[in-house]
Order: C-alpha cells, then sequence, then structure tokens
C-alpha cells in the first residue's frame, strides 16, 4: 500500500518539475520590468536602481596613458553608488595616439593565459583596478565586450530615466553578449 502511494507522489513530484526543467533564460533585449526601477543585466552581473535615486546619467570616452581608450556609462545614485559601464579600446598605430599595439596585444595574451590557469576566465571581462590607484569606493563596474553597448546602456537609460521617467514598460534591458 505503502509503495504504490510513494510512486504517485513522486511521479506527481516530477510532472510539477517538468515545466521548470523546459524554462529558458529571457532573451537579450529591453524587457518589462519592476516599476519604478531601472535595470541592466550583463554577461558579468546586473545593477538596479530606483528610478528616483537616479541623479545622473553621463557617456564619454578618455584616455588612459596613451595607450587605452575608454568609452563609459556612468550612472550615479544619491545614495552615493555609482556604476560604470565601460569599453576598453588599445590604441593601435592607425591611431592618431600612437604606441606598440603588439606589446598591448602580447600583454592581453600573457594575462589570458594566467588567468585561464587559476580558473577566472578571459582577462578581457574581468574589470582590473591597481589599488590604489583605481580605486572605486561604492562604484560597480561592468566591463563590457562590444563598444555599441555603452551607448545602448546610456540611450536606454536616457529615455527611461529622463524622458519616459519611469512610465514606459520597458525598463529592463538584458544584454548578455554585449
Amino acid at each position: 500500500m505503502k509503495t504504490p502511494s510513494l510512486l504517485f507522489l513522486v511521479v506527481g513530484m516530477l510532472s510539477l518539475a517538468g515545466p521548470v526543467w523546459s524554462q529558458t533564460e529571457t532573451p537579450d533585449g529591453e524587457q518589462p520590468g519592476l516599476k519604478g526601477f531601472w535595470e541592466v543585466v550583463t554577461a558579468s552581473g546586473r545593477f538596479v536602481s530606483r528610478l528616483d535615486q537616479i541623479s545622473s546619467v553621463s557617456q564619454h570616452e578618455y584616455l588612459i596613458d596613451g595607450a587605452v581608450r575608454v568609452y563609459e556609462c556612468t550612472v550615479d545614485t544619491t545614495g552615493g553608488q555609482t556604476a560604470r559601464f565601460y569599453y576598453l579600446e588599445p590604441i593601435t598605430d592607425s591611431s592618431s595616439i600612437t604606441t606598440g599595439s603588439a606589446t598591448i596585444n602580447r600583454i592581453k595574451d600573457l594575462a589570458n593565459q594566467a588567468t585561464n590557469k587559476v580558473g577566472m576566465g578571459d582577462v578581457e571581462a574581468l574589470v582590473t583596478k591597481h589599488y590604489p590607484d583605481t580605486t572605486h569606493a561604492k562604484t560597480t563596474e561592468f566591463r563590457l565586450q562590444n563598444k555599441a553597448t555603452v551607448g545602448q546602456i546610456y540611450d536606454h537609460l536616457r529615455r527611461v530615466w529622463a524622458e519616459e521617467r519611469g512610465n514606459g514598460g520597458q525598463n529592463l534591458l538584458i544584454i548578455r553578449n554585449g
């Protein structure tokens, strides 16, 4: 008597678990999100902020030591938290500022080999800091793989925050391949 009851219980539980296993990941792009919040999901993490706590959003580019061009979108909040979404581009011989691009590529290759050996993955996907020069207290950083993604994040947030003022329905941006 107990064996058939146990069998029905197990079969019933498996039938309920089936839909959970078949669910797929939300596709990239704009999605409805939590009302009153802005959220972005990247391959390396996610950032969520209340829309009324965002104090500014900026998009800019700059050079680091004449060797790397940074394309960046910065989101400041009244709570003191800052989010930085950036893409790094080495300056090449064809640029107006010249440097040894072969040296930069060699450094990248060595760094990738080292991080792969310790199980950390591709160094180009990691945020790199040099303490204490690049310490950013209360800063969340996201290193992106595509330069266009920086503009995509800026455009999305500017629209949701400044134009729609949170009244639009697409306040979640998913960019896992960016």
